[in-house]
C-alpha cells in the first residue's frame, strides 16, 4: 500500500512537471494573449480540473523561468523534481527580493532556495523557514540606508482565500510604518469595551485589534484626505533631552520597545497622534507633551482649495488622498497654521521627512526647494 501511494506521488510530480513545460511553450508561443486570455485562465480552459491557485502557481513558476535567476527553477519543476506549488513558494520569494539584489546575488539566492525546493527531506514548513532566512540575511547584510530602503521596497500586503466567506491578509511593514500599525492594533480602539450592566467584552485581542483596523479603514475611506474625528494611532515615543537646551535629541522608541530614529518620530508628528515623553539623564520623565494636532477639517479643506494636489514637484496625486505636513515639524516647534502646511501624498510626505526638505509658500504657490 505504502509503496503504491509512493509510486502514485511520483507520477503525479511527473504529470504536474509536463503540465508546467506545456504551460510555458504555451507562454512563450503567446497563445493565451492570441485569445485575449490571461495565462491563468487558458490554463483552466484548457485543463477545467487545475483550481484558481494552482493555475496561479503554474504561472508564477513560469513567469520566474523567463528570468535568468529562474531556468532552474522551472526545469526543476519541468522534470518532476520540484513540486508546482514549492516552486511557486521559491519564485514568489525571489520575485519580491530581486528588486533589492544585483543578478549575481539573485542568482545566488535562487540557487539556494530551489536546492532546498528539491530536497524531499525538507518539509513545506522547513522550505518557508529557508524563504524567510533568505529575507533576513537580505535585510541584516545592508548598511543601515539601504536597509531601510531594501525595508520600503519590500513592503506588501498578500491575501489568500481561506474559504468562502474568509480571506487572510499578511502584511510585511517596515519598522516605521509597523510601529503605527501596531499603535493602531495595541491604542484605545483596540481596548476592552467598558462593563455595562455586567456586559463583559467577550472579544479576544486579535478580534479587538481587527476591529480596531477595521474602524480606522472605514474613517480614512469615508472622509478621505480629512483628519478622523479622533487619532489615526495613538502612539507613546520616548526620547531624551539634551541636558543643555533641554531639546529632545536622538532616537526614540514606543511603548513597544520599537527604536524609530529622529526622522521617523518627525513624520509621526505629522500624520498621527503623537505623545512625546522627554527623558532626563536618569531615564525620569522630565515633561509630558501635548498630543499632537493635526491640521482641523477647515483647515484641510482650505488646503484642497489652494493646493489642489499633492505639492511635491510632478506629483498629481488628488488632495482627497494627501496628508497635510507641517512645514516646520511639530517636533522642532511649528505650529499648525494653515501658512505652514501643505499637501503631501503619502509616497512623497515619506520623502520630504527621511530627506529633511523644506518648502516656501507664496500666496497660493508652493515651491519645493529640491
Amino acid at each position: 500500500m505504502v509503496d503504491a501511494l509512493e509510486v502514485v506521488g511520483q507520477v503525479r510530480a511527473k504529470l504536474d512537471g509536463v503540465g508546467v513545460a506545456l504551460a510555458a511553450e504555451a507562454s512563450t508561443r503567446g497563445l493565451h494573449v492570441a485569445v485575449g486570455l490571461s495565462l491563468v485562465d487558458w490554463l483552466r480552459v484548457h485543463c477545467p480540473w487545475l483550481s484558481v491557485s494552482e493555475a496561479g502557481q503554474i504561472r508564477t513558476v513560469v513567469r520566474a523561468g523567463e528570468e535568468h535567476w529562474g531556468k532552474s527553477l522551472l526545469a526543476g519543476v519541468a522534470e518532476g523534481r520540484i513540486a508546482v506549488h514549492r516552486g511557486a513558494k521559491v519564485a514568489k520569494t525571489i520575485a519580491r527580493l530581486a528588486s533589492s539584489l544585483a543578478p549575481v546575488e539573485r542568482a545566488e539566492y535562487a540557487g539556494i532556495a530551489t536546492e532546498a525546493a528539491a530536497n524531499e527531506r525538507l518539509s513545506d514548513k522547513d522550505l518557508d523557514v529557508v524563504c524567510q532566512e533568505l529575507l533576513e540575511r537580505l535585510l541584516d547584510e545592508k548598511p543601515k540606508e539601504e536597509r531601510e530602503r531594501t525595508a520600503q521596497g519590500l513592503r506588501c500586503v498578500s491575501r489568500r482565500q481561506l474559504g468562502k466567506g474568509m480571506t487572510r491578509f499578511t502584511v510585511d511593514a517596515p519598522a516605521g510604518d509597523a510601529a503605527l500599525i501596531e499603535g493602531v492594533l495595541n491604542g484605545p480602539l483596540a481596548a476592552p469595551e467598558p462593563d455595562v450592566d455586567g456586559q463583559v467584552d467577550l472579544r479576544s485581542w486579535s478580534q479587538r485589534a481587527y476591529d480596531a483596523l477595521l474602524m480606522v479603514v472605514n474613517r480614512g475611506m469615508s472622509n478621505p484626505g480629512a483628519p478622523p474625528s479622533s487619532g489615526r494611532a495613538s502612539v507613546m515615543i520616548t526620547v531624551k533631552a539634551d541636558s543643555q537646551t533641554g531639546r529632545p535629541v536622538g532616537a526614540g522608541v514606543t511603548a513597544l520597545s520599537q527604536v524609530l530614529d529622529a526622522a521617523q518620530v518627525g513624520r509621526f508628528a505629522c500624520i498621527g497622534d503623537v505623545t512625546p515623553i522627554v527623558l532626563g539623564e536618569h531615564g525620569e520623565p522630565l515633561d509630558l507633551g501635548r498630543t499632537v494636532r493635526l491640521a482641523t477639517p477647515g483647515q484641510f479643506k482650505a488646503l484642497m482649495v489652494r493646493d489642489q494636489k499633492c505639492t511635491y514637484p510632478g506629483c498629481s496625486v488628488p488632495p482627497t488622498w494627501c496628508d497635510s505636513h507641517h512645514l516646520i515639524w511639530w517636533c522642532r516647534d511649528g505650529n499648525t497654521d494653515i501658512a505652514l502646511l501643505v499637501l503631501l501624498c503619502p509616497r512623497h510626505h515619506t520623502l520630504v521627512h527621511s530627506k529633511d526638505l523644506m518648502a516656501t509658500v507664496s500666496g497660493s504657490v508652493v515651491t519645493w526647494h529640491v
